[in-house]
């Protein structure tokens, strides 16, 4: 039961560094971008907000599992592979966290009066000293939000996770599939206390958005 807790805090916490890193780049790299081509984007980005994780987790395995696209080249080269194991787990949870994370940074950063960037350029300002004085302190409060809600989001994931990285104890388990192995085999008490478990963790998490939001 301690490697499931551990190995879930594991994922998320790398899933979330990935995942804010990402929502970053696809936002900067959108302005130099066509309109059409950001439309695209946006909509990729977004999908999985509107489709079942198990579909998620189908498109993950067609792009990142060992004969997918992405995935050949990973083994090949450098021996990782997405399917069965750790990996793909926390691939999982950026894939179905990014729509949130990445729409909350973005409306953050949108809503920075384009005065206070312009006349920052006008400085000379550069792009980091843009980013560090200007555009992190003035949305980190939907930064902030976005990252705590993509966390609650990957530690709350089975779907997705459950397709791409299996239900191996001991290995990419974690509580929301340990709970499905549980209730299966008629663990009841063991699927109880890894419910309060989770429901802990979640109130927590929404203890701190809670705070964000007020702040």
């Amino acid at each position: 039961m301690l490697f499931v807790i551990k190995n879930s805090l594991l994922i998320a916490f790398f899933g979330i560094i990935i995942t804010t890193i990402l929502s970053f780049f696809i936002i900067f790299i959108s302005e130099y971008l066509p309109k059409k081509i950001k439309i695209i984007i946006e909509i990729i980005v977004t999908l999985p907000l509107f489709i079942p994780p198990s579909v998620s987790g189908y498109f993950i395995l067609s792009v990142f599992g060992i004969q997918g696209i992405i995935g050949k080249i990973f083994y090949k080269y450098f021996n990782i592979r997405f399917t069965f194991s750790i990996y793909g787990a926390i691939l999982a949870g950026v894939i179905v966290s990014l729509p949130i994370v990445y729409q909350s940074i973005k409306l953050s950063c949108l809503s920075i009066e384009k005065e206070y960037l312009e006349e920052a350029k006008i400085l000379g300002v550069n792009r980091y000293e843009l980013f560090r004085d200007i555009i992190f302190p003035m949305s980190k409060k939907g930064i902030f939000t976005g990252i705590t809600l993509g966390i609650g989001r990957i530690l709350g994931e089975f779907g997705a996770t459950l397709m791409v990285a299996g239900n191996i104890p001991n290995k990419t388990q974690t509580l929301s599939t340990a709970i499905y192995s549980a209730v299966e085999n008629g663990e009841n008490e063991k699927a109880l206390i890894l419910v309060s478990i989770i429901l802990w963790i979640s109130v927590m998490v929404m203890f701190v958005y809670s705070v964000l939001k007020k702040r």
